[in-house]
């Protein structure tokens, strides 16, 4: 297991994407909000820049359009397909993403989806269903693969969608920190849940909310509250064979760069520690 960074390539991806080369990486997710982004000309820059970086893209983390609330009570109502104003909208802004990212050659997709009831029969379960199974179906199609981005629902939750949509190309990309900072999990025991349909993993930390709060904090990695070295060991009992890619949202750090070498340094060394036990 390798460690690799995601680039928010919404504004200024020439810029970082080589800043991310210059910190070390060779490999990583890529994360668009923009969905005008989506254009021919824009393909062909980037695949001439990853293609002069040899930098390899493991996995197109699409967004979509509309109000993104990340706190409070209305990020019910606006996160991920589970608002019904937006869900035919943000569909089609998946569908989008999906294409471009096939055209790239990635052929690993990957979104947040929002708080989906855990009533099945609430209709923003079935809705979201529905335009899963729409979702992937198509995916399937061109090989491509669907992960949720792990946070807003329930470890049970969402491993009874993942059998509900059954076309058998979904899984996770396991964000342990948004477990802890939602308040929707423990990660350890949500990787024991989760952990056979694993198809990526975030290296991100946090801290839980304090009570009167309704969402907790990102923490620089091995600060936070995510036992690293215990998931690290579930992870290889899972049979993942796969790589670890560093998610560092705290764009206002006075040494993001540094908390980002950092991490790479401390992931590394749990991982040569782990591979190293007999």
């Amino acid at each position: 297991m390798k460690v690799g960074l995601l680039v928010d390539i919404t504004e200024n991806y020439e810029q970082k994407l080589r800043h991310a080369k210059s910190l070390g990486f060779s490999f990583g997710q890529l994360a668009n909000w923009n969905m005008d982004f989506y254009t021919p000309e824009n393909l062909e820059a980037l695949k001439s820049l990853i293609s002069e970086l040899d930098f390899t893209v493991t996995d197109f983390w699409c967004g979509w359009s509309g109000p993104v609330i990340w706190e409070g009570d209305e990020k019910y109502a606006s996160l991920g397909l589970v608002p019904k104003k937006y869900r035919a909208k943000r569909l089609e802004d998946l569908k989008k993403g999906a294409k471009f990212a096939y055209d790239l050659g990635v052929m690993s997709i990957v979104s947040h989806t929002g708080y989906i009831p855990d009533d099945p029969e609430a209709e923003g379960h079935i809705g979201v269903i529905k335009a899963l199974k729409e979702l992937c179906a198509e995916l399937k199609k061109r090989g491509q693969t669907f992960a949720f981005e792990t946070g807003e629902e329930l470890p049970y939750t969402l491993g009874k969608m993942i059998t509900e949509i059954g076309t058998g190309n979904v899984g996770v990309n396991f964000d342990p920190a948004n477990f802890i900072t939602c308040g929707r999990g423990n990660p350890n025991d949500a990787m024991d849940y989760l952990g056979t349909k694993l198809f990526g993993l975030h290296a991100k930390d946090g801290v839980p909310a304090v009570f009167g709060e309704t969402e907790g904090k990102q923490a620089p990695i091995g600060e936070g509250k995510v036992d690293f070295e215990r998931l690290f060991l579930q992870v290889k009992k899972a049979g993942y064979t796969g790589d670890i890619v560093i998610e560092h949202e705290m764009y206002n750090r006075p040494d993001r760069d540094g908390d980002i070498i950092k991490a790479k340094n401390y992931l590394e060394t749990i991982i040569n520690k782990i591979e190293n036990m007999r």
